[in-house]
């Protein structure tokens, strides 16, 4: 299959024309000679599809208004003010130095540097159904 480098709008309007056929992805690519991967690409890949949207609004504001219409920009980038703080008080960063054991996908067990090993074998036994 020769390559060919389409734009957004062409994929835009292929997308169209696939969805309105009523074919699968693979039988409607295959009818028009297109790549699969290229228009699953367009298809379900998130940057892409938005260049597709994008191409469409275009498309629609093309046919909706008047030619010498201005196109809209991006506003200017700005600074914002900012303010230096002192920091009063800083809360405790949460223990990150101990276990953590999941049981499952419904239970977990964490275990702290400074946990009291008797406790753990109790909590271990009636995880493991035996008599504490």
């Amino acid at each position: 299959m020769a390559r060919v480098r389409r734009q957004a709008a062409e994929w835009a309007a292929l997308i169209d024309q696939w969805r309105q056929s009523g074919l699968s992805l693979p039988a409607f690519c295959q009818r028009h000679g297109l790549s699969r991967g290229s228009m699953q690409n367009w298809v379900y890949k998130p940057a892409l599809k938005r260049a597709v949207e994008e191409a469409r609004r275009e498309a629609r504001d093309a046919e909706s208004s008047p030619v010498d219409r201005p196109r809209r920009s991006a506003p200017a980038p700005a600074f914002l003010p900012v303010r230096v703080t002192e920091v009063t008080a800083m809360s405790p960063a949460p223990d990150r130095t101990g276990i953590e054991i999941l049981l499952g996908t419904d239970r977990r067990v964490v275990v702290g540097m400074d946990f009291d090993p008797e406790t753990l074998r109790r909590v271990v036994a009636v995880l493991e159904g035996r008599p504490c």
